[in-house]
């Protein structure tokens, strides 16, 4: 089954490049030079690039699940077969959409959207299940797939669908966003994910039980410790710049390798660690002594 695992998985990475293929070579040529052809050129990339950036999320999606298997069984194959079906629709729903962009052809796409990802979702839901048995082991894998706004997600792509049937062209920015905004949300949550690594198990423990707000104080506290800044704005020592956005853009999608890129620029020291996790227990050692009766 190891074989046939890698084996679906190209089989997988090539259907997706043929549909993302064949949805470039749906959009027509300009034959006659006129503003008129040139604006309908542009429409039809403009959709294009809609379809090319869901499918290459789901595709980024996709890997991350395989990722946490090294062997598959006949359910995963048999959904991953059916999540396929669906997700090769893709081009001809696209094509549609650009020729006659109306709210019935942009409700029809948003519906297909969803249908992938609710298929991805279980097929997803199958490949952790079959890794994993504890409930937080579960959760950080979901958290890594999907980032840490994916309910909020899928609660506005069925916004959008109501949105979709009085303004079509609201909508198709709308699913430009969508998985913009879920890779965006997938890659911060994969560096969140490796920082917390870097504390000990117990800690990480602590950390994982975190409610959002708790989530958010932590995060904030993280921040703050790899600029050198205390929380209430103070100096902490000395000042580092975080990384600027061309520096996150070249570090490694791979979480392994985040810190190294931490300590090319300086961010991560020892020091910083043991900040980290003396936060970690302060804020433990604070809701222990609130929970105490006065």
């Amino acid at each position: 089954m190891e074989k046939l695992k890698n084996r679906l998985d190209a089989f997988s990475d090539a259907i997706i490049a043929i549909i993302i293929t064949i949805m470039v070579l749906d959009i027509p040529p300009v034959l006659h030079d006129s503003w008129g052809n040139y604006w309908l050129l542009g429409k039809h990339i403009g959709i294009f690039l809609i379809s090319f950036i869901f499918v290459a999320n789901i595709w980024y999606q996709h890997s991350t699940a395989f990722g946490e298997i090294t062997t598959m069984t006949y359910r995963v194959f048999i959904f991953d077969m059916i999540f396929l079906a669906f997700l090769s629709l893709i081009p001809i729903f696209t094509n549609m959409m650009a020729v006659n962009t109306t709210k019935t052809t942009v409700i029809l796409y948003g519906c297909l959207q969803f249908v992938v990802n609710l298929l991805f979702r279980y097929l997803a839901k199958v490949i952790i299940h079959l890794q994993y048995t504890d409930k937080q082991a579960m959760q950080k894998v979901y958290t890594k797939i999907y980032g840490n706004a994916n309910h909020i997600l899928d609660i506005l792509s069925i916004w959008d669908l109501i949105v979709a049937w009085f303004f079509p062209s609201i909508a198709l920015a709308f699913y430009l966003a969508y998985p913009i905004l879920t890779f965006l949300l997938n890659a911060q949550a994969h560096q969140e994910m490796y920082d917390v690594a870097e504390l000990p198990e117990a800690q990480q423990q602590d950390v994982a039980a975190f409610n959002a707000s708790e989530l958010k104080d932590f995060r904030k506290a993280q921040q703050a410790i790899l600029t050198q800044q205390a929380p209430d704005g103070k100096a902490g020592g000395a000042p580092q710049k975080a990384p600027s956005w061309t520096q996150w853009l070249d570090q490694s999608v791979d979480p392994r390798m985040r810190r190294r890129f931490l300590q090319h620029y300086g961010q991560v020291t020892p020091e910083q660690q043991a900040q980290l996790q003396q936060w970690v227990r302060q804020y433990k050692r604070g809701k222990r002594q609130a929970r105490r009766p006065k």
